[in-house]
């Protein structure tokens, strides 16, 4: 027996007749009658009384008429239930980011998405990279800016660079090297540097050992913190100096001088979703993500404007 079957006999129960539940249904009136024999022939008992002039119920047919009704409304309920949940799904995206102010793609990404997709929500989560990758495996985030973590190996998952930022010296005022334009890193090998805590910036630590293996130096900590803020406190005491991405100057750093390096040396910025998730929010965000990254035009989004 099949949810068919039961439409068919309702239609007919509710009508009283095989020609206008046929004409209710669409389908041929033969076919109609067949497969409601088909469906007391299964059920072992007589559904309907028929004659040449009118179709009634029997005690039978209208206990199963009443349990047919219920379990095509819950049919319908089931279906409708699962559309709403899709449409949920596909019109919000969840977006996680490392807690710092050195994106610049997110923020003109979620302003070109809101122009382009005005229908399609957005939820922001703050959280450390490590915890973002986990989310986007359990499916609770679309999409993470996981900064620099790197990449890992796994198949059902998907890794774009989506920017690559200057790096900068944070100095204090009265550090010897802060009256020079540009600081060359093999000069603040015998310094002492202020750096991120790896548990909350992910990718930091062998970032920064590789910077200064680069040059030949082998760094000394004096300090690790779990924020930017506590750094430019550090350096702002003389704890030492820093390296972080050039946008750090929008923030307020009284008593730090902050001056471009050389080599020129890059922080990476990476994002990450599951390759398997069908969200059409996620798609419309990374093709936006894209331009940005691009910095070209996006065309035409679902709201037909470009």
């Amino acid at each position: 027996m099949e949810l068919r079957h039961l439409r068919y006999f309702v239609a007919v129960a509710d009508e009283l007749s095989f020609t206008r539940g046929a004409e209710k249904l669409r389908i041929a009136q033969p076919s109609l009658t067949r497969q409601i024999r088909d469906l007391e022939d299964e059920l072992g008992v007589r559904l309907l009384d028929r004659t040449k002039k009118k179709v009634t119920l029997t005690k039978e047919g209208e206990f199963f008429l009443e349990r047919a009704k219920r379990l095509l409304g819950l049919s319908d309920e089931l279906v409708l239930g699962v559309h709403e949940l899709d449409h949920k799904v596909s019109h919000t995206v969840n977006i996680g980011y490392v807690a710092n102010p050195f994106h610049r793609v997110l923020p003109a990404s979620l302003t070109a998405f809101e122009r382009e997709f005005p229908d399609i929500s957005i939820n922001l989560f703050g959280m450390p990279s490590a915890e973002q990758i986990v989310a986007v495996k359990d499916g609770k985030l679309d999409v993470g800016f996981i900064g620099l973590l790197d990449p890992t190996e796994d198949a059902n998952l998907q890794f774009i660079l989506v920017g690559s930022y200057k790096a900068v010296a944070l100095l204090p005022r009265a550090h010897s090297h802060a009256k020079r334009g540009i600081v060359e890193l093999k000069d603040l090998a015998q310094t002492f540097f202020v750096v991120l805590a790896e548990k909350c910036y992910p990718g930091y630590d062998r970032w920064f050992k590789a910077t200064c293996e680069r040059v030949g130096a082998r760094p000394k900590i004096v300090q690790v913190v779990e924020n930017d803020s506590a750094l430019i406190q550090a350096v702002r005491s003389g704890l030492g100096v820093a390296l972080l991405p050039e946008q750090i100057r929008e923030v307020p750093h009284d008593n730090v001088v902050i001056r471009n390096v050389t080599p020129p040396v890059l922080f990476p910025s990476t994002i990450v979703w599951r390759k398997d998730n069908p969200s059409s929010g996620l798609k419309a965000y990374l093709q936006v993500v894209t331009a940005v990254k691009n910095s070209r035009p996006l065309g035409v989004g679902r709201n037909g404007r470009s």
